[in-house]
């Protein structure tokens, strides 16, 4: 009967794919690692040379801002 599609009166329903805990945690991690590089590219701006982030200061010649922070 199988071979009909048919389906048997106690046969179980097929279950759907759903994504396992593996998949939550690494979809979670990425989530995290974006938001972390946002942070710290925004932490950058403000230290680095005239707002830019990936600006490299001279050695012995290092100028902050300042901060507005007492």
């Amino acid at each position: 009967m199988s071979q009909f599609g048919m389906q048997m009166p106690g046969a179980r329903a097929k279950r759907s794919a759903a994504p396992d805990v593996y998949t939550v945690l690494a979809a979670a991690a990425t989530i995290f690692l974006v938001i972390a590089c946002v942070v710290m590219f925004q932490m950058g701006a403000k230290v680095g040379p005239e707002g830019n982030a990936f600006g490299l200061q001279e050695p012995g010649q290092i100028k902050l801002k300042d901060l507005g922070n007492n």
